[in-house]
């Protein structure tokens, strides 16, 4: 009797998931159709099917647990967009923004609750509450829309990892606000899990690598699939029983698989889960809304709506300001944080137990937060149309100042890379342009008279205020791959004939640029150790012609040197085709030995083998080479012959009493 009863509710809960989930179904093709984003689909899903209406659901608890497994596959499946070295670039964005962002929340949060009259430890729970977004309305949107890696993308993420862990703090801190916290609540226990999780995270980062690769070897996809769900919930699970959120250890988990090479095909094998479960944590958050709370007190509900999504997106702009971004990038975070976060639901059933918050408080938080996560593709809509109107204004200016250069430079990133590259160009007159993200660079390097401008160069239209179109190299020299890339993309598709230069930090990260449209590729870890070779080389007195030699040979042997296609200045490349002849480039210096002579009479070719196949002066290259050519004071000077001579034919254009090493 007890088992058929058993299969009866069992019956029952799969009929009534089934339901949800053709509801889902139903509602995603009808908000697609109306070109409605579908979170809010099934936010009004949940709210029909809840309990306040037509209560078609009556397993409500597994539903919410359903929704809570939705959060953790969802939360892995953004670590997995976020390695630890993305975490590592993150860290001002993390501390800084972040720390403004929830620091000002709380503390904003409750002063105006107290001054409403609210006791301290309710105003300060009010606080933490209020100071939570969404991470799984906002980093799906971004990861929908393909934003995750851009600057607001990068904003957004950084500050809702410093919300996720500002959740330890809040719980340590909850018994203490509540009157009748008991030792199993002790903040000491609490911190001794926290270090627990330190351990068993460290742990697993050591295994995770091995063991991905024992079950990669396999090839076996549901062999593959069964270790992620294990890996997942496991240390989802782990955090649970230490006290914190099961949405934490996922997200851990997939921060530490994201690191391996096969994060890609994770990501790949875990996106229907996340879509199927997320839904079903948005129906859920539905569920709670109590349209009575509405009716009873409207003015009450609006009013908290408009001053919660307001204030915390005044925040968030004042966080995104102290990082430097510029308005539109402030703008469009501030929009897709300007709600309350599911991680809030947690802290209010913690607070119950101490009765933090008075019932109807409690109901209108609720609501307003179902409201404001229903209201968020809404909110990022408004961002991204305010964000291009400001970056039009923006750019009309950039477009206006810069129309009338042509065959120049464009930097992006003004960090020791780009400020090198700036004084050398304008030092020999090189027309230039600079781009930066961080706006009190932009503003000091300005006033010092650089022509750099604030701006996303990762968008088209950025790219082509600055005249892509028109300029010679495109030098991106800033430290995140990610947006190299990305840049270098957009640039091949926009100017196919400028020639890009991109920076890398290690060597392995060449190949990827190269892919990605950059058409040389400067490793910083390879170009350090070619100036550690020559700076020991010299310390040896090697001659600098053998020192040459060594240099090129170090980097073919890193694969920055490769053959490519002579294009029109790169006359450097010619040694690549004739094996032992080398080219050099000089400038004709003052009293040189060839200045104000004939090549015929100077006899460069009869000194040294080597001969001057072009001259350029007064910024033009002089039609035609002949020994009757006469060579003027600051002629440059391109010339060609055996690797062994070129160092004699430079002293015959340096100036009386130069040395080569002083030269160089």
């Amino acid at each position: 009797m007890r088992h058929r009863y058993h299969d009866c509710v069992l019956e029952q809960a799969l009929l009534e998931l089934t339901l949800l989930f053709a509801l889902c179904v139903a509602v995603a093709v009808t908000f697609h159709r109306l070109r409605l984003p579908p979170i809010v689909g099934f936010l009004c899903a949940g709210v029909l099917v809840g309990p306040n209406t037509i209560g078609l659901v009556h397993h409500e608890e597994m539903v919410r647990e359903l929704a809570e497994v939705g959060i953790v596959v969802l939360l892995f499946a953004v670590g997995l967009e976020v390695p630890l070295g993305q975490i590592a670039r993150l860290r001002r964005a993390i501390l800084l923004g972040g720390g403004v962002q929830v620091l000002g929340t709380v503390l904003a949060a409750a002063a105006v609750a107290w001054a409403l009259g609210m006791p301290v430890p309710t105003a300060v729970f009010l606080g933490f509450l209020l100071s939570l977004s969404s991470t799984a309305a906002s980093t799906k949107i971004l990861v929908d829309q393909g934003e995750l890696s851009a600057p607001h993308g990068r904003i957004v993420l950084g500050i809702n990892i410093a919300q996720d862990l500002a959740v330890v703090p809040m719980i340590l801190l909850i018994p203490l606000l509540c009157s009748g916290g008991g030792a199993d609540a002790s903040p000491w226990t609490s911190l001794r899990n926290l270090g627990l999780l330190g351990c068993v995270v460290l742990v697993a980062r050591l295994l995770v690598k091995p063991l991905v690769q024992l079950v990669a070897r396999t090839r076996n996809r549901e062999l593959f699939v069964l270790f992620l769900a294990t890996w997942c919930l496991g240390l989802a699970v782990v955090t649970a029983h230490l006290g914190l959120s099961l949405a934490l250890g996922a997200f851990l988990a997939g921060i530490l698989l994201a690191d391996s090479p096969w994060h890609g095909q994770a990501a790949a094998e875990m996106e229907p889960f996340r879509d199927a479960f997320a839904s079903l944590f948005f129906v859920s958050i539905g569920m709670l809304f109590d349209w009575r709370t509405v009716v009873e007190a409207p003015g009450t509900v609006a009013l908290c709506l408009a001053a919660v999504v307001v204030g915390k997106a005044l925040l968030v702009m004042l966080a995104a300001r102290q990082l430097g971004q510029p308005a539109w990038v402030r703008i469009r975070a501030a929009l897709t944080l300007a709600q309350v976060g599911e991680f809030s639901f947690v802290l209010v059933q913690l607070g119950q137990t101490g009765k933090l918050l008075p019932e109807m408080a409690e109901k209108v938080f609720v609501v307003v937060a179902v409201l404001s996560i229903a209201i968020t593709p809404a909110l990022y809509a408004i961002g991204r149309h305010l964000a291009a109107k400001a970056r039009d204004l923006t750019k009309t200016g950039i477009r206006q100042k810069h129309d009338e250069l042509a065959d120049h430079a464009i930097v992006v990133g003004y960090g020791p890379t780009g400020r090198a590259l700036a004084a050398g160009l304008r030092a020999v007159g090189i027309p230039f342009v600079v781009a930066e993200m961080n706006a009190e660079t932009v503003r000091l390097e300005k006033a010092a008279g650089v022509p750099i401008v604030l701006g996303d160069c990762t968008r088209a239209s950025m790219l082509e205020s600055l005249g892509i179109e028109r300029a010679r190299i495109l030098v991106l020299a800033v430290n995140d791959m990610t947006a190299t890339s990305r840049i270098a993309q957009v640039a091949v598709q926009q100017a196919p004939e400028v020639h890009v230069l991109a920076r890398a930090v290690y060597t392995v990260e060449a190949e990827g640029l190269r892919k990605a449209g950059a058409h040389e590729v400067v490793p910083q870890e390879l170009e350090a150790s070619v100036e550690m070779l020559v700076r020991v080389l010299r310390r040896f007195l090697v001659p600098d012609d053998e020192i040459g030699r060594q240099v090129r040979d170090v980097r073919k042997r890193g694969g920055s040197d490769r053959a490519l296609p002579l294009a029109a200045g790169e006359v450097a490349e010619v040694r690549e085709f004739v094996p032992g002849i080398g080219l050099a480039v000089h400038r004709v210096q003052p009293g040189a030995q060839v200045a104000g002579q004939s090549l015929a009479a100077v006899g460069v070719r009869r000194h040294t083998g080597c001969s001057v196949i072009a001259v350029r002066r007064d910024g033009a290259n002089l039609p035609v080479i002949t020994p009757e050519t006469e060579l003027a004071d600051g002629d440059t000077v391109v010339v060609i012959g055996p690797d062994a001579r070129l160092a004699d034919a430079a002293a015959m254009f340096a100036a009386p009493g130069q040395s080569q090493g002083d030269k160089a």
